[in-house]
């Protein structure tokens, strides 16, 4: 295919596959043969580009990389807003034309759902196990969702700040004087134990000074 029947397919593509999925995806057509200026988009809302802007593909990859041809599949970015984006980039490429082909869908609110869903779903310890065992994961999980409700988001929105003041609030409330809490704790937030440890360490070191 020649560069313009090619651009014509591309932007077609675009045009239906930002219908089918909504206003949360956007899809944009780079051209690389002209240092990555923004040949078509659709829902250009989400990152906020226009036609014409230069390249910017989410800080996914540098410049040379792009002009490599390198794909891109199913990768997380977030925009400047910190809202979730799945971002794919697809290269067409021949020795009249070069196109990169992305696709961004913005899955913050689905992010939002599924936490709200996650909290419906969720049971709390087995009663056999509250009856006879260790209440202590339950006790955990109280405090851990009661904190998450304080900070008013979805751990996969938290950035260091958030995750520093449910800790903060972890521990005002006693749930890391409980049997394995750092490590239930570092689970549930999908971190390590050592980055619980540093928040602690500079909790007590904040009270130090003080």
């Amino acid at each position: 295919m020649k560069g313009e029947e090619i651009l014509n397919f591309l932007t077609s593509l675009a045009e239906g596959i930002s219908a089918m999925f909504g206003p949360d995806c956007e899809v944009i057509i780079h051209d690389l043969k002209k240092k990555g200026v923004v040949t078509a988009i659709y829902n250009g809302h989400v990152t906020g580009r226009k036609k014409g802007d230069k390249l910017n593909l989410l800080g996914i990859y540098k410049m040379e990389e792009a002009m490599e041809g390198r794909d891109f599949y199913n990768c997380l970015c977030k925009t400047h807003e910190g809202r979730l984006i799945k971002s794919t980039t697809v290269h067409f490429k021949d020795k009249n034309y070069h196109y990169a082909f992305g696709i961004n869908y913005d899955f913050t609110k689905l992010s939002l759902a599924e936490s709200v869903l996650s909290n419906l779903v969720k049971t709390g310890t087995e009663v056999e196990k509250v009856i006879n065992g260790n209440p202590s994961e339950k006790i955990i999980d109280d405090i851990f969702l009661d904190g998450v409700k304080m900070v008013g988001k979805p751990i996969a929105l938290m950035n260091k700040e958030d995750r520093m003041t449910l800790v903060r609030y972890l521990k005002d409330n006693g749930g890391f004087s409980l049997k394995k809490g750092i490590q239930t704790v570092a689970k549930k937030m999908h971190v390590s134990r050592y980055t619980i440890y540093n928040y602690l360490k500079a909790f007590e070191e904040e009270e130090n000074q003080n």
